[in-house]
């Protein structure tokens, strides 16, 4: 394997995104809303892009999207594969998919893009994430290691960034930012975030357990140290105050540094946050009409235009899939 020219294309890839942000976005982000309305959705969301086309996967475990237009899509199954999921959709509307045999033992990454479900190269793949340049990230099995490691697909073809001893890329911006996990000798998890230009960057204490979590387009990271949560800006990490009382585990942030997640005791009485400076912490059940039927309890993504995704209680039905619209005058 060889990843000589990975260097000189992803940083071509991203100067022509910073190029493009530079000369104007038709971006205009809302970072917080006092209420929202409530939707319904067919599938249990993982993503929503900015266009507010949703990733996700069915009751039946098939990867599907859904968008306002056009309702519910399913994603063909591989061949040989049983079950599916979407993990995470860009602004084009391309997918990135994993599929699993009948026991989910046996896993492979697929992007689907115009119809079209092309298979990544690798062994015992999982995407995690795709960006507006098509650029995958995730981990895999790569020749000479026995461990998965943290890789990107790029062009249908896969880089290994290198590390000790495993690891995971678990999201990419625009500008090529990556964020992910890597292990060290003693099987410890830290966070870092990479770049062509930078490499790799350990967030966190190097004797402390880290997992990165997300990271937006200005290169804002959010990491968890249990049960501790930090937002790095600009090299700086601030540890964030969240639900004073319970683990809150965030999931997604918007360039805003708007941040969802969960928090409770347990999964079986999870409740969806949101967080943002200014607002600071709010249970997301307090910002919908109290006679909706609804129990927020996981929020998994947020777009540009502040509508999150995620899963709740509707009527006593669990697990449902719901769509979040800020409520403006």
């Amino acid at each position: 394997m060889t990843i000589t020219n990975l260097p000189i294309c992803i940083a071509w890839w991203g100067a022509v995104l910073t190029s493009a942000i530079a000369l104007g976005s038709d971006r205009s982000p809302n970072c917080v809303a006092g209420s929202y309305r409530v939707t319904p959705l067919p599938l249990r969301p993982a993503s929503i892009n900015d266009v507010g086309e949703v990733a996700g996967t069915t009751h039946e475990h098939q990867a599907a999207y859904w968008s306002p237009k056009r309702g519910l899509q399913l994603v063909a199954m591989p061949d040989g594969f049983y079950n599916s999921e979407a993990v995470s959709i860009n602004r084009k509307g391309h997918i990135a998919v994993v599929a699993f045999d009948r026991t989910f033992s046996m896993h492979r990454a697929y992007i689907f893009a115009n119809g079209t479900l092309s298979e990544l190269p690798g062994r015992q793949s999982l995407a995690h994430w795709i960006n507006d340049s098509d650029i995958v990230v995730g981990e895999s099995l790569v020749v000479g290691k026995n461990t998965t490691e943290p890789v990107l697909w790029m062009k249908n073809q896969l880089h290994d960034i290198g590390g000790c001893c495993g690891g995971v890329l678990t999201g990419i911006n625009r500008r090529g930012q990556a964020i992910g996990n890597d292990y060290d000798a003693e099987g410890r998890s830290h966070a870092f975030i990479w770049s062509t230009a930078q490499g790799a960057t350990r967030l966190g204490s190097p004797d402390r357990y880290d997992s990165a979590i997300a990271i937006n387009d200005l290169g804002h990271a959010i990491t968890e140290s249990f049960p501790n949560i930090f937002l790095y800006t600009s090299g700086t990490a601030t540890r964030l105050d969240l639900a004073p009382a319970s683990p809150s585990h965030p999931s997604a942030i918007n360039d805003c540094d708007v941040i969802v997640g969960s928090y409770g005791p347990y999964s079986d009485r999870a409740r969806a946050f949101r967080w943002e400076k200014s607002a600071g912490f709010r249970n997301l059940n307090e910002l919908i009409p109290a006679s909706s039927g609804w129990t927020l309890e996981f929020a998994t993504a947020v777009n540009e235009n502040g509508v999150i995704v995620g899963t709740g209680d509707h009527d006593g039905v669990d697990g449902v899939g719901y769509l979040l619209t800020p409520a403006h005058p």
